[in-house]
């Protein structure tokens, strides 16, 4: 598909409405990459947008084909996904999720915790997981603790606060 990777950008929840409308829990700080899509994706098949709009917190998405609460449902907690292109612009010293997956993740002082394996979404500040040496290590994306990003060298430099390293 032209337009870079393809990235997941939220998940797929109830129905809404008799319409073939459906609600998405958007991966996005905001509506932004829905808003560009022509085309969303789910378990590799593409879906032409009829429409995208945001409510209470969430995206509401009516697709082509899709023109009932039971059709909506199939869809149900797959992952949503899209074209690199239709990503908001960065700024210097942002990154995208999916840029993180698979990085090698090293500590101030040397210690290799292992490699990113996916981001979560808590509402207060997200959370970096990543499994390696040490097992499953969860850490705040806050700027205390992600030190650096380097995304052509793939490695993410922390400095984790005391207690969250096991056996450190």
């Amino acid at each position: 598909m032209a337009g870079g990777r393809i990235v997941v950008i939220g998940r797929a929840l109830k129905p809404f409405g008799v319409r073939g409308e459906f609600k998405v829990l958007p991966y996005t700080e905001s509506s932004y990459a829905f808003e560009r899509s022509s085309i969303l994706i789910f378990d590799d098949v593409p879906y032409r947008v009829r429409n995208i709009r945001s409510y209470k917190g969430t995206v509401v998405v009516s697709l082509e084909g899709v023109n009932s609460p039971e059709a909506a449902a199939k869809l149900r907690g797959k992952l949503v996904k899209t074209t690199e292109k239709n990503l908001p612009p960065k700024e210097e010293d942002e990154y995208y999720w999916f840029e993180l997956i698979g990085m090698k993740v090293r500590t101030l002082d040397g210690l290799d915790l292992g490699v990113v394996t996916e981001i979560i979404a808590t509402g207060a500040n997200d959370v970096l997981c990543m499994q390696g040496p040490r097992g499953e290590v969860l850490l705040p994306i806050i700027d205390e603790v992600i030190v650096d990003v380097d995304l052509q060298g793939g490695t993410v430099m922390v400095d984790p606060l005391e207690g969250l390293i096991p056996d450190a």
